[in-house]
């Protein structure tokens, strides 16, 4: 749906495993006000996804000087999501019964990418409390990797992370070595026993496990080999599903996410020359899609 009125406002939301931040804009596209609110995965938590979304656009709206929830009526809204691309979250969100007067939505990826181009063909690859790649061309999203936390998300700060509690496990069960990394790890969580690090971490969100992310870059970088090893394991994923990627949409590869900047000196020569500056966020890219859903 779309509304081209000056009497709508229009929020583009990017919901991710951490969290979920708006953009409110004027009916010219100008960026009028921001907002944050908590964890919006679609698949993981659907119930406190929503609540995100609601709660990210209403602050969107009232640092844009609007009220809300009255003005929450008024409002097109547009959101990437992650795990909006499976079918049992994308069902639950479109039987939603949002308070806004438009809701259309993507994945995070999805607007991600529409973000970054702005709106053409490209490619990206997302590094943040998970990973992925994807190409855009001739309107066309192809996807790699991106299965999740259980399944996938090599190279991210949550994969980082539960590598990091992985290798620790073992270093105090005495089948590896003993390294900085292990000790960072025990510190950060205040947990120096096998038993007490898994009661801490067993049901722990992938988000939980990302907070570990920069002492593991930060231990690589100073040569410690058991955080190395991770990362370079990590950044070679990375650079092989980045690959895939590029070579589809054309050598214009936007990194985005909490983790890139960070992992970007690991990823092979040939993806680091091919990475440029995205031109607009997800949020617009969330913004741009709601203007052109059908």
């Amino acid at each position: 749906m779309t509304l081209q009125s000056s009497n709508y406002f229009y929020v583009g939301v990017d919901g991710g495993g951490t969290k979920c931040r708006a953009e409110a804009y004027n009916a010219k596209g100008e960026v009028i006000g921001a907002g944050v609110a908590g964890p919006a995965n679609v698949a993981r938590a659907a119930d406190i996804a929503r609540q995100s979304i609601v709660n990210a656009v209403a602050a969107a709206l009232a640092d844009a000087g609007l009220a809300a929830p009255e003005q929450l009526r008024k409002t097109a809204v547009g959101a990437g999501l992650a795990g909006a691309n499976l079918p049992s979250a994308s069902d639950a969100l479109n039987n939603w019964q949002h308070p806004f007067a438009a809701f259309s939505f993507t994945s995070d990826l999805h607007a991600a990418m529409l973000g970054a181009h702005g709106g053409s063909d490209g490619a990206v690859l997302v590094v943040g409390t998970g990973s992925c790649a994807a190409a855009l061309t001739g309107g066309k999203l192809q996807q790699f990797g991106g299965h999740g936390f259980t399944l996938g998300d090599k190279g991210s700060g949550a994969w980082m992370g539960r590598q990091a509690v992985v290798h620790t496990l073992e270093v105090l069960d005495g089948v590896q070595e003993g390294s900085a990394l292990a000790k960072a790890v025990c510190d950060h969580y205040q947990c120096h026993t096998p038993l007490a690090l898994v009661d801490r971490l067993n049901q722990a969100p992938p988000a939980h496990f990302g907070q570990l992310s920069p002492v593991l870059l930060q231990l690589a970088g100073d040569g410690d080999a058991a955080a190395t090893q991770i990362i370079e394991s990590g950044a070679q994923y990375l650079t092989a599903i980045a690959r895939k990627a590029i070579a589809l949409s054309g050598n214009k590869l936007v990194l985005v996410g909490g983790v890139a900047g960070s992992i970007t000196p690991w990823l092979a020569d040939d993806v680091q020359q091919a990475i440029v500056h995205a031109q607009h966020g997800p949020e617009w890219g969330a913004f741009y899609y709601q203007q052109h859903a059908k």
